[in-house]
């Protein structure tokens, strides 16, 4: 491109450049000088006042889109004539050759060539439509094309991608070559914008053997590692999905000092085992290991389980003062901490020897996650914590349980959601909690801040929730009487009980259709002979003894004879009959014996067990 300027002749017998007709309001015998002079200068409109609601005109030299040829800065592409407008699609193909020019002289031609060939290739074989024939062929092309150069272009932003299809659509072989190659340049690559997406696709598509081994060449530069925006992601990847359980204390073992970087020590498992035979080194490891989870949580990098196993481990080591200034720090980061179990286990001790402020910042910072942690795999013990451990229960009820309590179907549709709700109603349920999750909290209770009596929080905690089941189960018995949700209905009516509650039960209970679908199969079976319901509907039953307002009474009312037919063919219908007459008083008893009598012929036909003693029972 070239700038031209306008020459324009001053003689007298020269005549104008025949871009436009001008129109001129002059005399007709006016000098041709004079009216070439006007035809070159420029019209520019006077600029309008802003005060008086006028726009300021576009006129500035250079704006973008305007070419002010007053001042001859006239870009014009190589067969543009002066004075016609810019080719704008031919201007655009200059640049591209010229760029392609540049490319071409910064790099030999025989590397300009491979990289665009193996990016067409690279292009094709990610194509949803190609044949695997073809993908095949085209991977060997593509591998034998930059096999040897892997190291110089990994930590490109174009070629990188050239070896990310390759990892993912090659054969093993070649991933194993790939790798090879790779390997000495490991650590730069999970540290590079570009390249650490090359070491997550050998995590995710190589062999175990190739995994362990990339994993090996990480030890030595842990910290460093997690401590990187960009690779403290891929090793926590890499630790959580691929690493052995040798390979995790390794990589602990980094945190606790400078000695553990070139050589590690299988005995050492937790924190206290590196000072074990000798307490003197006590004050160094714990002030290296505070360090290395300093620079952690100033680079916000907080969110890992390599990060939240070191800071569990450290945390039942520190001393009173350390504990106190991590929880401070810790508490706005406590969502964040419970997607792990080593993570919530710190946040439950953030919970428990916290102080009133610090729980109520916690507090403040859960009430924004309260559904989605009563329902996470591991949130949800942070949830316990505070029901076990904090003593203000007004402030977990606004902010905990009543919203709990306003989406109590949505909580109850997942097995922990259902664990959170049943620990309000009946805490350390040995029917329902592991012993190792009762035991764990009632240590961290004996080691927490909390003062007050246990059977009181729970009782105020208890009133909180108690009105919301009963409404829903009242409401929607059909979505409460199911094999996983029964156990929480068998706590709610063991604490309390209605009239209204036991009959909207008995509807469903008595209904010949309550059927259940067997998994991976199309027929049905009754769901009284499901294990797991029959298992509640006993303790049902059992409840009857103390209540003022039975099952046993509500189901009389509503079962009709097809349902005692059904009930009474099999063994485990039999049974529950069994267990309400036992369970009830004379009168209703005496009720459901006239109602089984019509049908004493199908007991007398059957040989189970259930039969045999209903049998003896109404015989009686």
């Amino acid at each position: 491109m070239q700038k031209m300027k306008r020459i324009i002749s001053t003689e007298s017998d020269a005549s104008p450049p025949k871009k436009k007709k001008v129109q001129l309001n002059t005399a007709k015998d006016e000098p041709a000088k004079e009216k070439a002079e006007k035809v070159q200068k420029p019209f520019n409109k006077p600029k309008k006042d802003f005060k008086k609601g006028g726009k300021a005109p576009f006129n500035k030299p250079g704006f973008k889109g305007k070419n002010d040829s007053s001042k001859g800065n006239n870009k014009l592409s190589k067969n543009q004539e002066p004075g016609e407008k810019p080719k704008w699609s031919e201007m655009k193909k200059e640049k591209k050759n010229l760029r392609l020019e540049r490319r071409k002289a910064k790099a030999t031609a025989e590397i300009f060539e491979i990289s665009h060939k193996a990016k067409l290739l690279a292009a094709q074989i990610q194509r949803k439509v190609i044949k695997p024939d073809f993908k095949i062929t085209a991977c060997k092309e593509l591998h034998s094309l930059v096999k040897g150069q892997y190291k110089s272009i990994a930590l490109t932003h174009d070629l990188s991608r050239v070896i990310q299809v390759l990892l993912k659509h090659s054969s093993e072989d070649i991933k194993n070559e790939i790798t090879e190659e790779l390997m000495e340049i490991m650590v730069p690559m999970m540290q590079s914008k570009y390249a650490h997406h090359s070491v997550k696709r050998i995590l995710k598509y190589g062999t175990n053997f190739i995994r362990h081994e990339v994993i090996k060449k990480f030890f030595g530069h842990i910290v460093s590692l997690a401590t990187h925006n960009i690779s403290a992601p891929v090793l926590d990847y890499a630790y959580g999905e691929f690493a052995t359980k040798k390979e995790k204390l390794h990589m602990q073992q980094e945190f606790y000092g400078d000695m553990y970087k070139n050589t590690k020590d299988d005995k050492v498992k937790t924190l206290s085992d590196t000072y074990k035979d000798s307490p003197e080194m006590k004050s160094a490891i714990l002030q290296s290991c505070k360090a290395n989870i300093q620079r952690i949580l100033d680079k916000n990098l907080h969110d890992g389980e390599l990060f939240h196993s070191v800071l569990y481990d450290y945390m039942r080591e520190c001393s009173a003062e350390d504990t106190v200034e991590l929880i401070s720090a810790l508490s706005p980061l406590i969502v964040p901490l419970s997607n792990s179990l080593p993570g919530v286990n710190a946040a439950c001790i953030c919970v428990w020897q916290g102080t009133n402020k610090d729980k109520k910042a916690i507090l403040k910072v859960v009430k924004e996650h309260v559904v989605p942690l009563s329902k996470h795999k591991t949130g949800y013990r942070l949830l316990l914590a505070i029901f076990d451990s904090v003593d203000d229960t007004v402030l977990v009820k606004k902010t905990i349980v009543s919203t709990l309590a306003s989406n109590i179907q949505d909580v109850a549709s997942d097995q922990r959601g259902l664990m959170t709700l049943h620990w309000l109603m009946k805490p350390k349920d040995s029917a329902i909690f592991h012993p190792g999750i009762t035991s764990f909290l009632e240590e961290g209770f004996k080691s927490g801040t909390s003062k007050k009596d246990p059977e009181l929080r729970v009782s105020e905690l208890r009133e909180a929730i108690l009105p919301a089941l009963k409404s829903s189960i009242e409401e929607n018995p059909k979505f409460w009487i199911e094999k996983t949700r029964m156990p929480l209905v068998v706590a709610v009516l063991s604490i309390e009980t209605s009239k209204s509650l036991v009959q909207s039960l008995a509807t469903v209970i008595g209904d010949p259709n309550w059927v259940l679908q067997l998994p991976n199969k199309d027929t049905t079976v009754l769901a009284i002979e499901d294990a797991g319901i029959h298992m509640s509907l006993k303790k049902l039953a059992a409840l009857d003894k103390t209540a003022t307002d039975s099952l046993g009474e509500a189901i009389c009312d509503y079962i009709s004879d097809e349902t005692l037919q059904a009930w009474l063919s099999t063994n485990r219908g039999c049974f529950f009959v069994l267990q309400l007459i036992e369970n009830n008083n004379v009168d209703i008893g005496c009720k459901l014996k006239k109602k089984i009598k019509p049908h004493e012929n199908i007991l007398k036909q059957k040989t189970v067990e259930g039969a045999k003693l209903l049998l003896q029972c109404i015989q009686k």
